[in-house]
């Protein structure tokens, strides 16, 4: 069982083409419209000028949402604060504001989200230390979850940078890689 409902769900992009501030005026629309269900959308945070940094910062109540280029990877991180009922709706979740921000009209086309891997980080190092015993018995728990996302293609669970001075981060690689929709509604089907 996942121990925190503090989950990071990072979803990489396929290039890195985007001006540093290029998502603020887009994160500013949502707010405006109060875009995302499930989110109470608050604030727009610009990061750019840190070097491989968070970026740029969609605030909500319920998670943070960031076009987050650390290990100097661009990809949507989303950064759950609220409780949530396992790993699965947080997926969803980020699926969700990934495949809103793919169609945006104003980048006409040119995000596009990866989907052969998703980085899963534990913001709680008290629940999660970065350990090998720590990622031993989290990893039933989110075998199974992209087993379900997989839908019987094979999958790959890896401990990335396991070091105690880092937060928690598993990495899924899926053989296949399905269309954003795709794994957004298997990300809101029910989990066997």
């Amino acid at each position: 069982m996942i121990p925190t409902h503090k989950i990071a769900i990072k979803l990489f992009t396929a290039a890195d083409t985007f001006e540093k501030s290029e998502f603020v005026p887009i994160f500013h629309h949502w707010i405006q419209n109060q875009d995302l269900p499930g989110h109470g959308l608050i604030d727009v945070a610009d990061y750019a000028h840190v070097v491989d940094g968070p970026g740029t910062a969609l605030i909500a109540s319920e998670a943070n949402i960031y076009m987050d280029r650390g290990e100097g990877r661009l990809g949507l991180l989303y950064v759950r604060k609220q409780p949530i009922a396992g790993l699965l709706p947080a997926i969803a979740a980020a699926l969700q504001a990934a495949t809103k921000l793919q169609s945006d009209p104003s980048l006409a086309g040119r995000l596009k989200f990866r989907t052969d891997e998703i980085s899963i980080r534990f913001n709680d190092r008290l629940s999660t230390p970065n350990t090998p015993a720590t990622f031993d018995g989290l990893r039933s728990d989110i075998e199974s979850t992209a087993r379900h996302l997989a839908s019987g293609a094979p999958i790959q669970i890896e401990h990335h940078n396991p070091s105690p001075l880092t937060l928690m981060d598993v990495r899924v690689k899926f053989s296949q890689s399905p269309a954003l929709a795709e794994l957004l509604k298997r990300a809101n089907s029910p989990q066997a």
